[in-house]
């Protein structure tokens, strides 16, 4: 199974919704997922076509438009990434 590089471009997020898009197109996901974190974790781990590689380029741009929603997701990211281990790597690039 051939392995997908999806990749976030920090630059390129205005608002949380932005962020969102870029998620609900890259991975199918529905505007549901996105209730909260545990809904938008559970998403990821069950729904996501995996192998897959999630890259956050300008990461630091990213949090300077939408604050600490950047730093929740980050942080959901890095926990999807612990539990599908090789499955689902994600990294940040600030």
């Amino acid at each position: 199974m051939k392995k997908v590089k999806v990749i976030i471009d920090g630059k390129a997020i205005g608002s949380v919704e932005d962020l969102q898009r870029i998620l609900l197109a890259e991975f199918s996901l529905q505007p549901a997922h996105f209730e909260s974190m545990d809904t938008l974790w559970e998403a990821l781990v069950w729904h996501v076509p995996v192998p897959v590689t999630l890259e956050w380029n300008h990461f630091s741009d990213s949090r300077a438009s939408i604050g600490p929603y950047a730093d929740q997701l980050m942080n959901l990211l890095y926990e999807v990434d612990e539990q599908l281990e090789e499955l689902f790597r994600f990294t940040v690039k600030l």
